[in-house]
């Protein structure tokens, strides 16, 4: 993902979009295993409220593992299902 730095005098400027490009790039790099679950997850999180979508829509199996390995805090609800093995 390329960026560009946005013209923060443009009219047309909303900085909801420069964040939400931001945090999709990170979402990528932790994709790429450069970020931890914890960090992954938070920013996770707040991109998917902006979207309007649950959390695990942005983990990959890997980090569901480490979710459930880890005991990282986890709504259901708010975050979305984790795998069989929650129920274990």
């Amino acid at each position: 993902m390329t960026t560009t730095t946005p013209d923060l005098s443009s009219p047309e400027f909303d900085p909801r979009d420069a964040v939400l490009e931001a945090a999709l790039a990170l979402l990528e790099a932790r994709a790429a295993h450069m970020l931890t679950v914890d960090e992954w997850v938070g920013l996770a999180r707040a991109v998917a409220k902006c979207q309007g979508i649950q959390t695990v829509g942005y983990l990959t199996d890997r980090d569901l593992d480490q979710v459930v390995e880890d005991e990282v805090d986890w709504d259901t609800e708010r975050d979305g299902p984790l795998p069989e093995a929650e129920s274990l």
